[in-house]
């Protein structure tokens, strides 16, 4: 998204954002948002934060939050884990105690490990399992389903199609990774004579696959599970496609973005991705959709409606808690509260995960995604 069009939403969020990342007047309730904002996943980033900004618009026109109207400062972490440390330390530091991100799992680890368990972190899009599981982070939640609940649900439809030579590569990344090695276990576990013919992982930001796609063409593999972010597959697609390679391709969320239509080209056509369940048809989500595309030109993108409900949930517990400083009072709320949002109805579980969270399939025909499920 390195283009006039990217460099026009950042400045439309600074106009609708004013002075985000600096002090502002006590009078205002303050919530973070950390993700990307810039680099080759910004379209991710963008989605979650045009989110929050509707559940913060909403919010503001009712009145605010304790009496207060809410402001954003935000802290770009493009993804990278490093960044990311130093983005939440940079909103730690203005003493904030509630966080919409970040979004992307490696980049949420190290950014929880900077928040130090101080403040409340809602997610939409990191879908890391150890997130939650490891319970080192007791005040992270999130609203996307987990990366083993994917794997699971891409291994489903594999078996449903009758595939028996399978390809898994991976960017080697936390999330890429964890979606191959779940994608395999689950493979060996059921002997259900499906075979991984191929099983590598690749570096990112590579111009050219060339090495791999020759060992996908040798493997006899008749479909190919992609780990990892649209920015590599949409090469890799193409590249595919280029030496005749038929195989299917299946992605995770993190290849279900127009950005991967618009990078791939024809090579997109019959890719199929795992995605968040499409809630768009709603009367609530069409007028939020009509009120995001009057404040920015472009689509409101994937987790526009997970980051909404997120913030919208937060927001609540805040309100029956009466502040935002007692975290465990605010987290007793997430887990035994069910707030209806614009996603739906959101209570989380005590590991931080949201009840009721489940993928579906969207095969892109004719340039768009399309569910097939």
């Amino acid at each position: 998204m390195k283009s006039a069009f990217k460099l026009l939403a950042i400045l439309s969020l600074a106009f609708v954002l004013p002075f985000a990342g600096t002090a502002q007047a006590q009078d205002t309730f303050k919530i973070g948002f950390g993700g990307a904002i810039l680099g080759d996943l910004a379209a991710y980033g963008l989605s979650n934060l045009y989110g929050l900004e509707y559940a913060v618009a909403e919010a503001n026109a009712k009145g605010g939050l304790l009496g207060k109207q809410i402001e954003i400062v935000q802290e770009d972490d493009s993804c990278i884990p490093e960044n990311a440390a130093n983005a939440a330390l940079k909103l730690a530091s203005q003493n904030l105690t509630l966080i919409l991100g970040h979004t992307c799992s490696g980049a949420t680890r190290s950014a929880l490990s900077a928040y130090n368990n101080k403040v409340i972190i809602i997610s939409s899009s990191a879908t890391e399992v150890s997130l939650t599981d490891d319970g080192a982070n007791p005040y992270f939640f999130r609203t996307t389903p987990r990366d083993d609940a994917q794997s699971k649900f891409q291994y489903e439809y594999i078996k449903q199609k009758g595939f028996k030579k399978v390809a898994i590569l991976h960017d080697k990344g936390d999330y890429g990774n964890a979606l191959a090695v779940f994608l395999q276990d689950s493979i060996k576990a059921d002997n259900s004579g499906i075979e991984v013919v191929l099983f590598e992982g690749v570096t990112t930001g590579e111009v050219s696959y060339e090495d791999v796609v020759s060992m996908l063409k040798n493997s006899g593999a008749e479909v190919l599970v992609w780990g990892g972010y649209y920015s590599d597959a949409s090469k890799l697609a193409i590249q595919m496609r280029d030496k005749g390679l038929e195989t299917v391709i299946i992605g995770p969320d993190g290849l279900y973005n127009p950005q991967f239509i618009t990078m791939a080209g024809p090579a997109a056509e019959g890719v199929i991705a795992t995605g968040q369940a499409d809630i768009s048809s709603s009367e609530a989500a069409k007028a939020a959709i009509a009120d995001h595309h009057k404040r920015h030109q472009e689509e409101e993108g994937p987790y526009f409606f997970y980051a909404a409900g997120a913030a919208q949930a937060l927001f609540a517990a805040v309100e029956k808690v009466g502040n935002a400083t007692d975290l465990d009072a605010i987290k007793k709320h997430l887990t035994e509260d069910t707030v209806e949002t614009i996603m739906g109805p959101v209570r989380f579980d005590a590991k931080g995960d949201v009840f009721g969270a489940k993928f579906i399939l969207y095969e892109v025909k004719d340039g768009k995604f399309n569910a097939i499920n």
